[in-house]
Order: C-alpha cells, then sequence, then structure tokens
C-alpha cells in the first residue's frame, strides 16, 4: 500500500493531542474543546477526504448498488469493528463489568444519544464515525443517479453541510443545548466529515481545483482563520466559561473548526520526505508512518496503559512515567496490529475480492 507521508503526519498530530490531553496536559481556555477534541476533528475532516475519495472511485467504476455497499461496508466493518469489540470484550470480562446489559448500547454504537460515553470514553468519536459509514455510501450513490454534473454533486454536499448547521442550530436554540450535547451527537456532526468529503470530489473531479488549493497561500490562510478561531474560543472559555452563553460557537463553530482543517489538507498531502542519508530524517519517518499505522489501537487502548502506569503514581518520576507509558503504549499496539489487526485486514482483502468476483461472475 502506497502511503502518504503528508497525511500520515496529520494523523500522527491528531493522535497526539489526544495522548496529551488524556495525559494531562491541556489548555485551560480550550476547555471544553481540549487540545483533544482538535485532534478529532483532524481526523474527522481526514477520515471524510479518504472515506470520500473510495466511494468515488468504486462509483467510477460503475458498480452495482448492491456491490457498492457491500463492498465498502464490508471494509469498513472489518476495519473498525473486531478492535472495538475486542477492547469492550476485554473491558468488561477483565476491569469493569458493572455496566451490565447496557453494554449493548456500546455495541450498537448508541452509547452517545442514549446511554453515556463514561463507560468507554474515547468510543463517542467512533460513533459519529461509524454512523457516518453507513450514512455517506447511500448519500452519494442517490447523489449520483440524480445529479448527472459535478456541479450538481457538489451543489448536494453544499447543501447537505447547510442543511447540519440549519437543524443544529434550530435544535441548539429550541433545547438550549450545552456545547457538550451537540460535539457528540452524530447527527450534528457530519458537517465535519463532509468537509474531507468535499476535498476528495475535488480531488477525484476536478484535479485543478484541489491543485490549486495546495498552495502556500491556502496554506497561510487556513492557518490564520485556524488560529483566529481557537483565540476566539479561547475569548469565551476564559478566564470564565461562557461557552454555553454563545450561540456561535455551538451551532456554526462546529463547522468553523473542520473547514480551517480542510484549507490545510491539500498543502500537506503534498508534503514529502526524502530521507536518503539521512538517518534523523529515517527516523523520523518512521515515527509518523508506523504512529499512522498504529493509530486506532493507539487510540482504543491508550487510557488503558494510562490507567496503569501514570495514574497509579508507582514510579513518582513524572518524566519517567510518561516515557514508560508511551513505550509500553507503542509496543502494544505494535502487537495489536500485528497479530490481530493485520491478518483481519489481509482477510477483508480476500473476502472483498471474492465479493467482486461474484458480482462479476453474476453480470
Amino acid at each position: 500500500m502506497n502511503r502518504n507521508f503528508g497525511l500520515d503526519l496529520l494523523r500522527t498530530i491528531s493522535i497526539w493531542l489526544v495522548l496529551l490531553q488524556h495525559g494531562g496536559i491541556n489548555i485551560i481556555g480550550l476547555i471544553p474543546l481540549k487540545i483533544g477534541g482538535i485532534g478529532v476533528e483532524i481526523f474527522f475532516v481526514l477520515s471524510g477526504f479518504l472515506i470520500g475519495g473510495i466511494l468515488l472511485r468504486d462509483l467510477e467504476k460503475k458498480m452495482s448498488l448492491k456491490e457498492t455497499l457491500i463492498r465498502f461496508w464490508t471494509r469498513r466493518w472489518f476495519r473498525i469493528l473486531p478492535l472495538y469489540f475486542l477492547i469492550l470484550i476485554f473491558k468488561f470480562t477483565f476491569i469493569d463489568h458493572s455496566i451490565g446489559y447496557n453494554i449493548i448500547y456500546y455495541f450498537l454504537f448508541l452509547q452517545n444519544n442514549f446511554y453515556g460515553i463514561q463507560y468507554f470514553e474515547v468510543s463517542w468519536s467512533l460513533v459519529i464515525e461509524e454512523w457516518f459509514y453507513l450514512f455517506i455510501p447511500i448519500f452519494l450513490i442517490i447523489c449520483n443517479k440524480i445529479f448527472k454534473t459535478n456541479r450538481g454533486m457538489l451543489i448536494s454536499f453544499i447543501l447537505f453541510i447547510l442543511f447540519i448547521n440549519l437543524i443544529r442550530f434550530i435544535y441548539v436554540i429550541h433545547g438550549n443545548v450545552p456545547y457538550q450535547g451537540i460535539n457528540g451527537n452524530f447527527p450534528f456532526r457530519f458537517d465535519s466529515l463532509f468537509v474531507g468529503v468535499i476535498l476528495a470530489y475535488f480531488k477525484h473531479k476536478n484535479m485543478q481545483i484541489f491543485n490549486q488549493m495546495k498552495s502556500k497561500f491556502i496554506l497561510f490562510i487556513g492557518l490564520i482563520l485556524f488560529i483566529g478561531y481557537i483565540y476566539f474560543y479561547w475569548t469565551r472559555a476564559y478566564p470564565v466559561n461562557l461557552i454555553n452563553q454563545n450561540i456561535f460557537i455551538r451551532t456554526i463553530g462546529f463547522f468553523i473548526l473542520p473547514f480551517t482543517i480542510g484549507l490545510l489538507i491539500p498543502y500537506v498531502s503534498a508534503i514529502t520526505l526524502n530521507y536518503d542519508n539521512s538517518v534523523l530524517k529515517k527516523i523520523v519517518f518512521k515515527f509518523i508512518t508506523s504512529t499512522s499505522i498504529y493509530t486506532y489501537s493507539i487510540y482504543l487502548t491508550h487510557t488503558f496503559i494510562y490507567s496503569l502506569i501514570l495514574n497509579n503514581n508507582r514510579i513518582n518520576n513524572p518524566t519517567f512515567e510518561w516515557i514508560i507509558a508511551i513505550g509500553l503504549l507503542y509496543l502494544v499496539s505494535w502487537i495489536i496490529y500485528q497479530y490481530f489487526e493485520k491478518p483481519i485486514l489481509t482477510y477483508r482483502d480476500k473476502i472483498t475480492q471474492t465479493i467482486n468476483k461474484l458480482e462479476t461472475l453474476s453480470k
């Protein structure tokens, strides 16, 4: 598999923002967003960009509706569900089974809206991702059937984002819903991922626009808007947290942040690292690429490692505890990837190849 160093770099930044936050490093003025929340927003946009690209390529192959859905959902579920279910079963069996039958909410990705995320807090973002995976192929297939032009498809994406912002605004105004009541509520968060989908559409349907967005000028604009939004958020959250009194942050703000991140992706996706004759660059390349590969297992397991090492004060040396925790985390994630994720992904590829052959024979 050919990897994109720039996108691996973004994925590494996103997971390390989460690791730093959950390790106790945060910026007071960004609560309740938190630096980990910024990391998750990066991943949302990146996920929309990558998944959107995969689906657009499948649509170009003129596959049947059934074939497109089965192929996409099979690949996504084999990627997401096995490790997620394994971690849930592990926690329920060996750490905490007090949740009882309510664990079913977690297996069905309903915890954000109907139960609560306290049992496995990092799962909140997976809920949004999983429901997006269910929704996006159907949406794209319908739009592809209705709209026969690139402009029509693009307009449908924009209208959908506007629709999400409208219903989020109505929901917040009608019930004075707090920031956290929106943050994990998946029907109101799809616009973050659709920023990435639009970027993928630019790349696959109109390369000229995507290439123009790779300019340093667009990167600069994106950085300025990103910093400007973070600063605006800071002024409303510190020294007195007024986020839940601010309509803009609880409505349009949920779109503004991923939009600024989206402006950075074209430029970053073009970044390469030539490590010939440089040991340091090779180490950096290996670290970023490996972190990107292990991101999912790192995300799902880091809280367990932190609880074991950082929260028990067994070593009484914060710096050394950090080194031990991160080292153990990467070791565990490598083991999980090599002996659990990778074999499953290999099996997934065989399954999808079989599906493709059966579909071909049936035509």
